[in-house]
């Protein structure tokens, strides 16, 4: 059989490619119809999907909704990030306005979920502790009713998952002059001690946090303002800092830089910072165990239970009771390799029609995915999907914790997962993806594609791209401006979108498909080696290509349409 290929100097959705080849899963007892309804690259090596699964073969079918990203770990461009609500022990923010904040030039948080459980009363305690960019930025909460695993990214952005995780309460710092001294981290200044201040501190007066941004020190001591020097992770690490101005006695209460740190000390702690100089150079170390292991954490979140380890779905705990009912869940997983890291939110309480699901429904979706190992975040009204530039894409659930928010609306939580896009600042567009990833017309039917831009590192510059033009064969439809109409008749074509020299291609169905239509076939290949994956044009795996049918053929890194006669 020979195979007519068509030239895809044109990016044919290659993201159909990486979907999902199943169309079927089995979750539990029963099995559920897989329809994915939007797949797009959202930063660099990043995609978003989002699914509709239906359960077959029942009286009253149950419906999910289920939104996932995917992040290449290996891109240079992006990096997986903890950030605490309002950078602030005790404040609550929605993962939109965490993003927002956190967004500076150079660094995008560009996609992220809602992560650990937290107190929805004040103080507002996470009920694991949390490390973001270094340094602790969460207190875990003794007494709570779920003692938490971890998700923890070394210095190197490696994710693994703990069970035990043991921060040391006090570190020390070397001086100039080779002496020692122990410190505490983000605490109250008692006598004799030493405190190292980051920007999420908020003293404590009679039992009420505020005074955010200040030590809330009083004037019997010494404070200086350090600035960290090269690589910022504290635990597990030696890290050095930088003397920013010289040290102020009698004083207290000092503003903590933003990016910067504050080293208090009272009693007889006070002589070793009396004697430092603006440009003087002092180093800390504090130890930091996961599991057992010494590691350096650079990012930690807390979440309950581990849901998935090597494949296997992990034992569903009985307690507390809502992980057994069906719920809106979040989660984070990472494949066998850790080359990929998966964020993943499911809707439940017939938010968007969604029925939620247990623990261990949520485990075997995760292994859909493609995860080896999984752990879940809070769920419910917390469970929160957002992008930067299309918004937050799931649809929160309300309860009575939320009398005054509207369902679709997020709630205030108080730490969430980032993809953050490290690269330089640059708006020029590279290269465009169309949104819809199929499209199909009746005749006279009239379509707009929805183009988004990127620049040169992946980061989504415009999702709403204009100017653009529209390629199809003039016997498939009639193209003016950016609205295409369809013509009479049955075809299967390809319609291309081309801005500024970039180009995409998606397959395009004229009242169902039929006569088979390309603008060009411009090679013959007739190389029958077996080293080849085929896929239809909806992204279905098959064994071998389908003789009438135009197939996706992949071999590598590379990618041809080909028509089989």
């Amino acid at each position: 059989m020979k195979r007519i290929a068509l030239s895809t100097a044109t990016i044919l959705s290659a993201s159909l490619i990486n979907l999902s080849a199943a169309t079927q899963w089995t979750i539990g007892n029963a099995e559920y119809k897989v329809d994915t309804l939007y797949h797009a690259t959202v930063g660099p090596g990043t995609t978003e999907t989002e699914l509709r699964i239906e359960s077959i073969d029942t009286e009253s079918p149950v419906v999910n909704n289920i939104y996932y990203t995917v992040t290449d770990l290996n891109n240079q461009y992006v990096e997986m990030r903890a950030a605490k609500a309002g950078n602030h022990l005790r404040m609550l923010e929605t993962v939109p306005e965490i993003a927002e904040r956190m967004n500076k030039p150079g660094e995008r948080y560009f996609a992220g979920v809602n992560a650990d459980f937290f107190n929805t009363h004040f103080p507002y305690n996470g009920i694991g502790l949390c490390v973001a960019n270094g340094f602790l930025t969460n207190y875990e909460t003794d007494g709570a009713d779920i003692d938490p695993y971890y998700i923890i990214f070394d210095e190197k952005g490696v994710p693994a998952f703990a069970r035990h995780v043991y921060r040391a309460w006090e570190g020390y710092f070397q001086f100039p002059d080779g002496k020692t001294c122990a410190f505490h981290l983000n605490a109250q200044r008692w006598d004799d001690e030493l405190l190292l201040y980051t920007p999420s501190w908020q003293s404590n007066f009679d039992g009420r946090y505020g005074n955010v941004g200040y030590t809330g020190t009083n004037s019997y001591g010494v404070e200086v303002k350090l600035r960290p020097v090269g690589d910022n992770v504290l635990y597990g690490n030696r890290l050095k800092f930088e003397v920013v101005e010289d040290p102020e006695e009698a004083i207290g209460n000092m503003k903590i830089p933003e990016d910067g740190y504050v080293l208090s000390g009272h009693g007889s702690t006070r002589d070793f910072l009396r004697k430092l100089k603006k440009g003087d150079i002092i180093t800390s170390w504090i130890s930091f165990q996961a599991d057992g292991l010494s590691t350096q954490a650079k990012e930690v979140l807390g979440g309950f239970p581990r849901i998935l380890t090597k494949g296997a779905t992990d034992k569903t705990l009985s307690y507390p009771e809502h992980l057994s009912g069906p719920e809106p869940r979040s989660a984070v997983g990472y494949n066998a390799d850790k080359s990929k890291l998966f964020m993943a939110v499911v809707d439940g309480r017939n938010a968007g029609g969604s029925h939620g699901v247990s623990q261990s429904e949520l485990a075997a979706i995760m292994r859909y995915i493609g995860c080896s190992d999984a752990m879940n975040f809070d769920g419910g009204g917390s469970s929160t999907m957002y992008v930067d530039g299309l918004g937050v894409k799931n649809v929160p659930s309300t309860s009575s914790l939320d009398k005054d928010r509207p369902e679709g609306a997020p709630r205030v939580v108080v730490n969430a997962l980032f993809a953050v896009a490290v690269a330089p600042v640059d708006n020029v567009i590279a290269s465009i993806e169309i949104r819809d990833k199929k499209v199909a017309l009746s005749s006279g039917e009239t379509y707009t594609p929805v183009v988004y831009g990127y620049n040169q590192y992946g980061v989504l510059v415009s999702p709403d791209v204009t100017g653009y033009t529209i390629k199809v064969p003039e016997k498939v439809g009639q193209v003016n401006g950016n609205v295409l109409t369809a013509s009479d008749g049955h075809y299967s074509s390809h319609m291309t979108v081309e801005y500024n020299g970039a180009e995409y291609s998606v397959p395009l169905y004229i009242n169902g498909g039929g006569e088979f239509i390309t603008t060009a076939i411009n090679e013959v290949t007739t190389d029958l080696d077996s080293n080849v994956e085929y896929y239809q044009l909806n992204g279905i795996r098959t064994a071998a290509p389908v003789p009438g049918q135009i197939t996706v053929t992949r071999r590598g890194g590379s990618a041809t349409k080909e028509l089989n006669r």
